[in-house]
């Protein structure tokens, strides 16, 4: 599948406000947050596309950190760009999450980035830590939230960017 990039624009970031993940993903939903709108219009945000049909976003950078926790020591190696990624909850599960990622790290390559990668993933998403652990990504530490998630984050890295299988 060909993926194309654009910046986030005020009605991307309206479409991906008002994305619903069920259970157990729902940690991933922001409830049509103005101050998200912001953040998907200002910053490192990417729309990724197939066609016309918007599959998903990317960020790039302290963007992609757990917000209340970029201090934390495993942020502080500067060898790995970090990234945070949604896909539109229509297209999770469906088999398309390798080359989605897989896009994403191309394309901060393309954009000069030659090191690293680093992401960070609710423990309980095994889904995304399938796709990730298959692109070679590798656990370095957790994160805790806070006591009312009974899950934490998994910080993952990845050193070389491979071939497709």
């Amino acid at each position: 599948m060909d993926f194309t990039f654009q910046k986030v624009d005020l009605g991307v970031a309206l479409k991906i406000v008002a994305w619903d993940y069920p259970a157990p993903y729902h940690v991933y939903n922001v409830h049509r947050s103005a101050l998200t709108v912001a953040r998907f219009v200002d910053g490192p945000y990417f729309a990724v596309l197939s066609g016309e049909q918007l599959m998903g976003f990317f960020c790039y950078g302290a963007s992609a950190q757990l917000t209340d926790k970029k201090d934390h020591a495993l942020y502080r190696a500067r060898d790995y760009l970090d990234v945070g990624l949604g896909m539109h909850p229509d297209w999770c599960g469906r088999g398309r999450g390798f080359s989605f990622v897989r896009s994403g790290l191309l394309f901060a390559r393309s954009q000069g980035w030659l090191k690293g990668f680093r992401l960070t993933v609710a423990s309980n998403n095994t889904r995304a830590r399938k796709v990730y652990s298959r692109l070679g990504f590798q656990e370095t530490g957790r994160i805790p939230w806070n006591a009312a998630l009974t899950h934490d984050f998994v910080v993952m890295t990845l050193g070389t960017l491979g071939p497709a299988p």
